[in-house]
């Protein structure tokens, strides 16, 4: 097979993989369901096409589509009320994200010191942020996008799965 016969098809399994693991836990109604399935169908479509080294990356062109629709999904999420919300608790907010950072870089440290991760995976594994944007700036920005999916990816599964549970149930006894 040609090698662009062969990245369309490898970008389009990846493609099915995706949209059937979405399908199936949003199906199910898993919390978060649509984007963890499709992480994982994607995975498991990529860990079957294993080459040479490791798994292969989606084509760029497959990245960049990706990432420009997680852009227009956000924005059009963004109106006049969400800007006022924010503005009347920017305090509290800045020193949210303040004490967030702060953690973020006591972990980063602790991975590039005890566990050796180059400092770059290190800061983007433990940066705050949606899973799919992270993902986009590891990419971009050459770290080991397996070390910064799979930290994300535990993330995103305990609060989704185990704390988000604990805080509903908390919050519906009060």
């Amino acid at each position: 097979m040609r090698p662009e016969h062969e990245r369309l098809a490898h970008a389009a399994s990846l493609m099915a993989g995706a949209a059937a693991g979405a399908a199936v836990l949003g199906l199910v109604r898993v919390p978060a369901g649509v984007l963890i399935g499709s992480v994982l169908g994607s995975a498991l479509v990529n860990r079957s096409r294993l080459v040479e080294g490791g798994p292969r990356s989606a084509p760029r062109a497959v990245r960049i589509c990706g990432l420009a629709l997680l852009g227009c999904t956000v924005a059009t999420q963004i109106d006049a009320e969400t800007v006022d919300g924010l503005l009347r608790i920017w305090a509290p907010l800045l020193a949210g994200v303040a004490l967030l950072l702060v953690a973020d870089v006591v972990l980063a440290c602790l991975l590039v010191l005890r566990y050796r991760v180059d400092v770059v995976t290190a800061v983007l594994a433990c940066a705050p942020g949606g899973f799919s944007a992270i993902s986009g700036v590891a990419d971009e920005m050459g770290a080991q996008l397996g070390v910064v999916i799979a930290v994300h990816t535990v993330r995103i599964l305990t609060v989704v799965l185990l704390v988000l549970p604990v805080l509903i149930t908390l919050a519906r006894a009060l």
